[in-house]
């Protein structure tokens, strides 16, 4: 069984998990130890107890400092072969092996180190870190150009165009979704369907930087990505599709043949409107009284949405939710 210690100086052990679990989901394999906290700890004894506790265990040892005592006291347990010792931890290693297999290979543990590194890096705005969708890979006239080009608003009413994963979350690419959903769907592309982002160029380059190395990236207003969706080449690839709004991804998906999973995540916290004026389904997703009519359509359209903020979650489906408060009120 895999088995995951995070071990620090001071509180960095808590809260790096805490942090970790936030975006990839709780997690009963991780044990932490913040040392050093309070005098009386013995580290030691800890260590001690911990390695004797899952002697038959695959065990991944996180650590902050390669010279350090903790990394140090440590090192003598990394000599068995069922203990892999990390330093210099980082949050993207640490989520990369939270969700891997216990059976990871060494290859696989470099691998990890190395997209890890990349994570650090300071950031200019005025160059971009991230592949965006190439030219052939879908119509030319969908590049990255900086002007929107008009044009008559096509309508796909029979379309037969079909994407992976349609997601509503107002933050649209952030660690949850960089980290947990591309993996866990397998995507190789990931399109914002966004009027506000496209437009924005510093909003653009930012969220291209949060988009993990090898998945492209278009950044689009709702129409545009809509006839995006609908060329052939498109459905050839596996595409994660991103609204901030149920009102967008109805749109988009009234107009796109088939979605293998349907997903509302988080939505309404950032839009100005009070709370008091909204339907409160969790603490992430608040709809307006229009929201509510277009999410009910759009369970209509696709009995399988679903509420889930990360794979590990459980689903929730939207149907149901939706029924349930009908019958409270």
């Amino acid at each position: 069984m895999k088995q995951i210690l995070i071990a620090t100086h001071g509180k960095m052990a808590s809260g790096i998990r805490y942090t970790a679990e936030l975006i990839v989901g709780r997690s009963e394999e991780i044990t932490t130890i913040d040392a050093y906290v309070n005098p009386e700890d013995d580290i030691e004894a800890q260590f001690k107890e911990y390695f004797a506790d899952h002697e038959k265990d695959r065990i991944f040892v996180f650590t902050d400092l390669m010279g350090g005592s903790v990394n140090q006291k440590l090192m003598k347990y990394a000599e068995s072969e069922n203990v892999t010792l990390i330093t210099g931890t980082n949050l993207a290693v640490l989520m990369q092996v939270m969700m891997s297999d216990e059976d990871v290979t060494d290859v696989e543990i470099e691998e990890f180190i190395d997209e890890a590194r990349q994570e650090l890096q300071w950031v200019h705005l005025e160059t971009e870190k991230k592949t965006v969708i190439a030219e052939g890979k879908i119509p030319a006239s969908e590049a990255e150009t900086g002007a929107e080009q008009k044009e008559e608003k096509e309508q796909f009413q029979n379309s037969s165009a079909k994407i992976a994963a349609l997601r509503i979350d107002d933050r649209l690419i952030h660690g949850q979704v960089a980290m947990t959903w591309t993996k866990h769907l397998k995507v190789n592309g990931i399109i914002v369907a966004n009027d506000d982002a496209a437009n924005d160029n510093t909003q653009k380059m930012a969220l291209k930087m949060a988009v993990p190395s090898g998945i492209k990236v278009l950044i689009k207003p709702v129409d545009e990505v809509i006839r995006v969706l609908n060329y052939p080449k498109a459905s050839q690839m596996r595409l994660l599709v991103l609204t901030r709004t149920v009102k967008d991804a109805l749109r988009i998906r009234r107009q796109v043949g088939k979605i293998e999973f349907l997903n509302l995540g988080n939505t309404g916290r950032f839009d100005g409107i009070d709370i008091s004026e909204k339907t409160v389904l969790t603490s992430t997703i608040m709809l307006t009284a229009e929201e509510k009519e277009c999410l009910r359509e759009l369970a209509g359209l696709d009995p399988g949405v679903c509420m889930q903020q990360v794979p590990n979650d459980e689903k929730k489906f939207v149907k149901d939710i939706l029924d349930k408060l009908e019958t409270e009120c």
